[in-house]
């Protein structure tokens, strides 16, 4: 089924077409949620809140392509998802790390590193840390974009990043000294 076919279904109520079209982008709509918000049960209320949203609103929607109709579904559940964090908890945004230096045979080594352990390490970063390096690094958002969302400034923004990637090589250094995170 063509997607305008589906959101036009969407657009005039049809069960069957809300059914297709949130199973094709469910998927894609929870790994976004989840590294946002590290939870899966959260990730749950966020989606249901967000494809809640998507249906009422769809018919104010205007088809420009799928690649539109895909940034408009994503910034939904994007949103969504800070709102849930921001409602939550407070993010804190550290600045008090020290600078980090890298080993200069980190990168060729990188292969030694498992995937599922680059997953956890973000998992548990601080939440300001996670959410600037997950919309910026992951999801290509700018960094005007990023404070935009966080309600933070640029420099913030790009501290954050700075400070999440210092953290992931650290983390790095330390599982291939001792094996362990």
């Amino acid at each position: 089924m063509e997607i305008i076919k589906i959101i036009d279904g969407c657009k005039s109520g049809n069960q069957f077409a809300e059914n297709v079209l949130f199973e094709m982008y469910y998927k894609h709509m929870y790994n976004i949620s989840r590294r946002i918000l590290n939870n899966h049960n959260d990730v749950e209320d966020v989606l249901i809140n967000s494809f809640t949203k998507i249906f009422k609103n769809i018919e104010k929607f205007e088809f420009r392509g799928e690649p539109s109709f895909t940034k408009w579904i994503k910034t939904i559940v994007v949103n969504e998802s800070i709102r849930f964090v921001k409602k939550r908890n407070r993010i804190k945004y550290d600045d008090n790390i020290p600078e980090l230096t890298v080993d200069s045979e980190f990168d060729s080594n990188l292969n030694d590193i498992d995937i599922e352990q680059i997953y956890f390490i973000i998992e548990r970063m601080p939440t300001g840390y996670r959410l600037v390096f997950n919309l910026f690094a992951i999801e290509g958002y700018s960094h005007k974009e990023v404070s935009g969302l966080l309600n933070i400034s640029e420099n913030t923004s790009k501290s954050q990043l700075r400070k999440a990637r210092q953290h992931i090589i650290k983390k790095i250094e330390k599982i291939k000294s001792n094996g362990k995170v």
